[in-house]
Order: structure tokens, then sequence, then C-alpha cells
């Protein structure tokens, strides 16, 4: 199917600035600042009811059935108070039920206990990344500072809102009420586990936790029993936000970014060592105290796609990699208050590119001319040869973040993309297998896109196998939601 990019984005235009005039009084957009600063706008204390979207282009596909959950930061403010860094406001879960050819929005705040905390208090008070807390506010364990506010999975029944230095907070998958911490055993209590665990196809769920040199390894099952947990030492204290896995092993990328000191916040004192490079420690998923290294150019990064290997044992994995750091101190504290400029504050823009380490020897960086970042890729090939990478692209000086999506095929060289526009803002596109397929091309991408000039949220699907034509639905709320990082898709 073909569309008119025009008429669609038209289209979908007019149809929200109807909607968005029944907002009620408190929605609606402060008019002083930009646009696009709808996505940095606080949420409502209680969060978002189920409420249907509208249905504004195109028709359901037949058998998209599931539900798409989000994680990101929804407390930015309190009074004139804002954080200083967009990693630190609380986690809201934004739950997008798709049935029957119908989509239904809700979204609730993790209640954490730094949440908890706060919301009584009025104003911030724990460390964070970039936020620096109140020095009186008691911490007993890293818990009492989880954000919770990063990436989401599900595991057992329950849906576990992901941060990266603390417990995973359980939520109920339907109301989203909060459940407590998640304790995989007695004395891994509080213990650090990353917003980036990977699931095999078959539904184990590795992941990892950092602490200084050590990194905690989680093998879990379906049910989110803990199976297998043990340590590795990377050497240094480097900050490790994601990380990739094959079907043998895990790769773990040591990128020059060291922590030298330890007071708050965490950010201020990493310290970028170029000289150092990019090490890569690979350790056998059958046997953790099996390792070996690999080296590479200094890169900095936040994101992996996923990893996979060859016949002969080469490894290969799809990185958005920066020549050195970006949102570090102070990341993000332009779009949380709406004075973000392209001449004071240049769009991030990375290299997606393909990291490919020897049996033996030093590894590779190939780069594409892709500036993206939030590469996803089908689920069912996890750590097993692939070809195709989603991922969001096409920076703007009109407002951060990407207008464009992208399909890159490793073997072909080629991308297929559709681009949005300057007045719509795109997050992170899932793959969503089609029944009955087994092919790559046959899924759809199903992802969430900010509507600045409408000031409304909108749920896209494309087709897989041909992105460039647009979307084959879309669906628009009557209202915005604040951004978000990462999200998961229950079938």
């Amino acid at each position: 199917m073909h569309i008119d990019r025009r008429k669609f984005l038209s289209t979908g235009l007019s149809a929200g600035l109807v909607s968005a005039t029944g907002l009620p009084a408190a929605a609606l957009p402060d008019t002083t600042l930009p646009p696009w600063h709808a996505g940095y706008r606080t949420a409502p204390p209680k969060g978002f009811e189920p409420r249907p979207m509208h249905l504004i282009h195109g028709k359901p596909p037949a058998g998209l059935t599931g539900t798409l959950y989000r994680n990101g930061p929804g407390q930015f403010h309190y009074g004139s108070t804002h954080a200083s860094h967009w990693f630190d406001g609380d986690g809201m879960i934004q739950r997008i039920h798709i049935d029957d050819g119908r989509a239904i929005h809700s979204g609730k705040f993790v209640q954490t206990t730094k949440r908890v905390a706060e919301q009584e208090a009025g104003r911030f008070l724990a460390d964070g990344f970039g936020t620096k807390g109140d020095p009186s506010y008691p911490v007993q364990s890293s818990d009492d500072v989880n954000a919770a506010n990063t990436s989401v999975v599900m595991a057992g029944g329950e849906l576990l809102a992901l941060w990266e230095g603390g417990s995973p907070w359980r939520l109920d998958p339907v109301t989203l009420a909060s459940l407590g911490p998640k304790v995989w055993r007695d004395d891994l209590q509080g213990m650090p586990y990353l917003a980036h665990p990977k699931v095999e196809p078959d539904g184990r769920i590795w992941n990892l936790g950092v602490g200084g040199n050590r990194i905690a390894i989680y093998l879990s099952d379906t049910q989110g029993n803990l199976i297998e947990f043990g340590l590795a030492d990377i050497g240094v204290p480097a900050y490790l936000h994601d990380w990739a896995m094959t079907d043998k092993h895990l790769i773990i990328l040591v990128q020059p970014w060291l922590r030298t000191r330890s007071i708050p916040p965490f950010v201020d004192h990493l310290v970028w060592q170029p000289e150092d490079g990019l090490k890569i420690l690979i350790v056998d998923k059958g046997d953790f105290s099996n390792t070996r290294w690999a080296q590479a150019p200094a890169r900095a990064f936040y994101h992996t796609g996923a990893a996979w290997e060859e016949t002969d044992g080469t490894i290969k994995l799809d990185v958005a990699f920066y020549d050195d750091p970006v949102l570090g101190s102070g990341g993000g504290t332009s779009e949380i208050d709406g004075s973000w400029t392209a001449e004071e504050q240049p769009p991030l823009q990375s290299k997606f590119s393909l990291l490919t380490i020897p049996p033996r020897g030093d590894a590779q960086i190939i780069e594409t001319a892709l500036d993206g970042e939030f590469p996803q890729v089908d689920p069912r090939r996890h750590g097993l040869k692939r070809d195709l990478s989603a991922l969001v692209t096409g920076v703007t000086d009109h407002h951060p973040g990407n207008t464009t999506l992208s399909l890159h095929n490793w073997t072909t060289g080629e991308t297929d993309a559709f681009d949005f526009g300057p007045n719509r803002m795109v997050e992170e596109f899932l793959f969503v297998p089609k029944p009955g397929g087994s092919a790559e091309h046959d899924s759809w991408l199903v992802g969430p896109v900010l509507n600045m000039a409408a000031q409304t949220r909108e749920i896209h699907v494309f087709d897989a196998a041909s992105v460039s034509d647009g979307p084959v639905c879309t669906w628009m709320a009557d209202y915005t939601w604040p951004l978000g990082f990462h999200g998961t898709w229950a079938g």
C-alpha cells in the first residue's frame, strides 16, 4: 500500500487539532513554551485513566492484538524547581492495549519509595543520575533512590519497571498498580539490575547489574524465577547502560567513560578517557569464568541493537556509537526548562555502526550514514543471525529528538525509511511478529509519535516489508504524555 505522505500528515494534524480543543483547561499546554516541550511536561500525578484513542488513518491489521508498554520519566518539576537531568524523572508507564481494531491508552507513575517520599514532600529529595538531592533524605539501599523510569519487561505475569541502579519494580500489567520491588533472592535485595534485559527466543531472560568494577549476571526463566547468578570483573568502574548477547555469549562493551569519585550526582564524576579505547568482554553463557577480551577504537554509546555469531566464531552487533559521551552533566536540562535551541545545543547525532569481533585480534567498526538511536530487532531472532534493525533517525534543528523511522538491512546495506516531518517527534518502534509468519519482514513495527503541532499522541503501525509506504494505521489520543525511553510488547 502506498499513501500520499503529505496528505497523511495533514490529515493527522487536522484531526489532532479538533480533538485537542476538548482538553480540560488544566491540561492545556503553556503557550509560552515551544510545542516540542509537550514531551517534557510533568504528567498528572494520578496518571491517565483508560481512554480510547481515535483511529485517524488506515485500517488496523487483522491479527494485531496485544499491549505496548512504554516507560520514561514523567515528573520533571516541583513548583519552579526542575530536575537537572532528563534521566531523573520518576518512571511513568504508558499502556496501549490494541484489540479488535481499537487502541486504549492508560498511564500511571511507578510508586517507588522515592516517588512516594517526594510526592509527600512536594520536592526532589533523592540523588539521581544528574540531579543532586537533599542530603538529609535517608538512603538505606539503592532502592530508596530508584526512579524505575527506563524500560519494562514481562516476567511471570508481572510487568517489571526497570532502572539501572536498583531492583525492578513489580506492576500489575492491566491496572499498572505498583506491587513493590522484585526480589530475585534474599541475598540479592536491592542489587543493580540494568534497564536492558535480553530475552532469548525461548523466553528466558538475561541481564546484568553494575557495581564499580564488578558485573552481576542474572538468568531467569519465563516466570521470573532466578536460574543462575554470577559475577564478572571488567577491571574499571565504567558507565554501562546496555550490552548484547549471542546464542552462546554475553558481550559487554566497556566504554572509557569512567567514574572517578563516588559522591552525587553520579554523572558529574564520569571522565572520558579515550586513550583506553573500547574494551569488550566476552563471557561464555555456559561458564561465566570462561572469558576473553577484544579491543576497539574508543567510542561512547547508550544502546545496542543485538548480536549474533557467524559459523567461524566472528561476533557482530549493531550499536548507536558516539565519538564521545552525550547527555553527560546537565543532559536534557534545556529540554526540561524549554530553552533548547539547535544553536546552543546541537541535535545529538550518533553513527549507527556494525561492530565486528573476530575470534582473535582487534574488533572493527563499520559506520553507516544513519544518525540512529533506539535500535530494535525481531524478538524471534534475538542473539541469532539476522538482517534487520529498526531505529529512529533524522535529526532536525526544529526540535530535540528525531523525525524518521528507518529499517536498515545489514546484508544489503539498504535502508527503508519514513520521515514524519518537522512537526512530529518519533520514539522507539518495536517489532511485532505477524501471526503465521517467520521471516523478519513478517512483522509490524509499532510505536508512539508526539504530534507537536496538535499537542497530541499518536500510535503508528507500519508493515516491516514496506516502511517507506507509510503507516498502515494510526490512532490518536485527545491529549499528550511525556516522552519515554523504552518499551516492550506483550501479545
